[in-house]
């Protein structure tokens, strides 16, 4: 920018701005530098054009600059065809030598690339490099064609915005009739094409009234034309169905109709993906503009009644999109669809459906799935909505938030009492924490204080909490429950009651008598260099929430790690490990272990001989204990009960009873 540039761009127009910003306006901040040598070429040929200026000057320009690149490309495969006809009639090699480098001279290149294509005669190059080099000139080319035609969209629609009138020009008339149709005509690229569409869908929408001419029409049905070819590029048709929505509303809908009679079953594959693809589009593109015409709700019935389960699926992404009423009516045939996955797609994002129904209507929604869906993958995802509506109500503020949320609660109960199977009571387990959380206005103060604490807190460190002092002294159980939620998708947590409470995230890894006395009975020559090898973890505090997610999902050499079970979907975070056993143990004090389904509580024996006893022993029979916990449940905890240390396993509350497959791993009763 120039020093007057600086001093007049107060005194500018508001429809004026920099060549340089109307280029990259709209851009990913990342994609700027992937076109910034196409900018710096249209800048060139721009000189002082480039400075504050109308739209229409810019789009000028960038007009000259497609038309250009398009002369530039004729140029170089005129001189590919002189270069084929000339090569394929040469008598000797010299002759044929001479050819190449011509060619090469008519592709760019200067003195210097000569005399280096002349010197690798005898080494890579040949025609067949040339070529390559031909390939590629041709490839920058439309490269950057296809951007200045997008761009030119962009800044031609500013133009027309900025001056209506602009439709009558002779500039408008050449733009649409001349350069576009030999872009929207290429018979390069694709991408040529597709920007050519965008660029006419970009300029129509900024237009409300169409100027009569016989132009229009041709532009309208060459558009057409393209949204019925099969064996065009499909985001080239796609690019078509959109300027055809901006050019005329109304034909749309034949167009739709013409592609939907055939069903994907009865096309190749390849025409089936594409059509695939293209439907996914149209969904998403009728959904976003359903108002500007009746035959568009009947379009998305019919698409909403394909056969390929992919096509529903989208229409569930874009319900937000949709007015209530329609919105209502479609979801409760997407919830009852035969496709899992379509069925699941209403539930993946609960604040972009919110804008689509009410929290209340969600929820009940929610209910409907939770009482009757079977499908592991359904409930699953519904879990997940069912506590993120609670997390939306609560932070919304609204007045019925309280009422949503006790709802899910209650759905997610009744789910619970279904009892499908292990990994689904997991999940509603862990589900059905966080909603809780949601409903205890202090548990969120508790949470909030654990946060701040820990939000930038390394593995393993600690730190201390006194914000937790007041509460742990009037409900320590809370504590460690909140504890156990933010523990679901992070590190685990550690409490150290006390006069200065102190957290953990993460544990110690530190010398352990048990390791040593494994690594010395079990040698190996595939053993990790320089690594200490007589180290496991270290649990601090009595107050213990695992992490949900971190586990091994094979066994590993090394006993003793959180190890997946399938089953449960999960490595068993509230069975202590061994690891937690021998912190009891050191502590000489009860150990809890907080996790979604309920507290664990470990007591060592009273003694300081009975524990040093115990100690020994289980470190010392540390692998086959290991490999009794993650195998065989009860067994395990019965092994601990003969070496004094006592297990016992609670719900928190009346709301959250024991899970029962987990409470007769400890002995406990089923309820009746």
């Amino acid at each position: 920018m120039s020093v007057h540039t600086k001093i007049d761009a107060g005194l500018a127009a508001p429809q004026e701005r920099l060549l340089a910003d109307r280029l990259t306006a709209g851009l990913a901040p990342k994609m700027r530098p992937v076109f910034e040598d196409v900018h710096a070429e249209i800048l060139a040929l721009a000189d002082k054009q480039s400075e504050f200026a109308d739209p229409r000057v810019h789009a000028e320009l960038l007009a000259q600059y497609c038309a250009q690149q398009s002369d530039s490309i004729a140029a170089l495969a005129t001189a590919e065809r002189e270069f084929q006809t000339r090569h394929a009639n040469a008598i000797d090699q010299a002759e044929e030598r001479a050819a190449i480098l011509d060619f090469a001279r008519a592709l760019g290149a200067d003195r210097k690339q000569l005399n280096s294509d002349r010197k690798a005669f005898d080494v890579y190059f040949d025609a067949d490099a040339a070529v390559e080099r031909f390939h590629k000139r041709v490839g920058e080319r439309e490269r950057a064609l296809a951007h200045a035609v997008e761009r030119l969209g962009l800044i031609a629609a500013d133009a027309v915005a900025a001056d209506p009138m602009m439709v009558h020009t002779a500039f408008f008339v050449d733009l649409f009739d001349d350069l576009l149709d030999a872009m929207r005509s290429w018979r390069g690229d694709a991408r040529i094409r597709c920007a050519a569409h965008t660029c006419l869908a970009t300029i129509a929408k900024q237009i409300d009234h169409w100027p009569f001419g016989a132009w229009l029409e041709a532009v309208l049905s060459a558009t057409r034309r393209v949204c019925l070819d099969e064996s065009e590029d499909v985001w080239v048709q796609c690019a078509a169905f959109d300027a055809l929505l901006a050019l005329s509303p109304k034909s749309i809908a034949t167009a739709v109709n013409a592609r939907l009679k055939q069903p994907l079953s009865a096309k190749p594959a390849r025409a089936a993906d594409n059509e695939l693809f293209l439907r996914r589009h149209l969904v998403r593109l009728l959904s976003a503009n359903f108002a500007l015409d009746e035959a568009f709700a009947r379009l998305l019935t019919k698409l909403g009644e394909d056969e390929s389960g992919a096509v529903r699926q989208s229409l569930a992404d874009t319900l937000h999109l949709l007015p209530k009423p329609a919105a209502a009516e479609t979801f409760v045939a997407l919830r009852d669809d035969s496709d899992h996955q379509v069925r699941a797609a209403i539930f993946a994002d609960v604040p972009r459906m919110m804008r689509a129904m009410t929290p209340d209507d969600y929820a009940a929604h929610i209910g409907h799935v939770l009482a009757h869906d079977s499908d592991e993958f359904v409930l699953r995802i519904t879990l997940d909505a069912a506590s993120a509506l609670a997390t939306f109500c609560r932070q919304s503020g609204d007045l019925g938030s309280d009422r949503t949320i006790t709802q899910i609660r209650q759905h997610i109960a009744a789910f619970q009492a279904r009892r499908l199977s292990p990994k689904l009571l997991r999940w509603a387990d862990e589900a059905a924490e966080r909603a809780w959380l949601m409903s205890d206005l202090d548990a969120l103060e508790i949470a909030e204080a654990i946060r701040e604490v820990t939000r930038d807190q390394r593995e393993a460190d600690i730190r201390t909490v006194k914000a937790l002092k007041p509460w742990l002294a009037q409900d320590s159980e809370r504590v460690g429950r909140v504890m156990a939620v933010l523990a679901q998708n992070d590190f685990g947590l550690s409490l150290k009651t006390g006069r200065r409470p102190r957290i953990q995230r993460g544990e110690w890894i530190k010398r352990r008598l048990w390791r040593v006395l494994f690594e010395g009975r079990n040698s190996a020559t595939d053993k990790r260099q320089a690594h200490i090898h007589t180290t496991g973890r270290h649990y601090f505090g009595t107050m213990l929430a695992p992490s949900a997610r971190m586990a091994e999902l094979a066994p590993t050499k090394v006993p003793g790690e959180p190890l997946f079970e399938s089953s449960e979907g999960g490595w068993r975070n509230y069975l202590p490990l061994i690891d937690m056993v021998l912190a009891a143990l050191d502590q000489g004090k009860p150990l809890e272990i907080f996790a979604s389904a309920g507290i664990t509580t470990l007591t060592p024996p009273a003694g300081l001989f009975s524990r040093a006893r115990a100690f020994w022993r289980i470190s010392r029979e540390f692998a086959a204990l290991a490999n009794q916990r993650n195998r065989e449940p009860a067994e395990f905890l019965e092994a601990l009960r003969g070496f004094g240390i006592d297990t016992a396993f609670r719900g928190y509350d009346a709301d959250s009873p024991a899970n029962p497959e987990i409470a007769k791993f400890f002995g406990a009763e089923e309820p009746a």
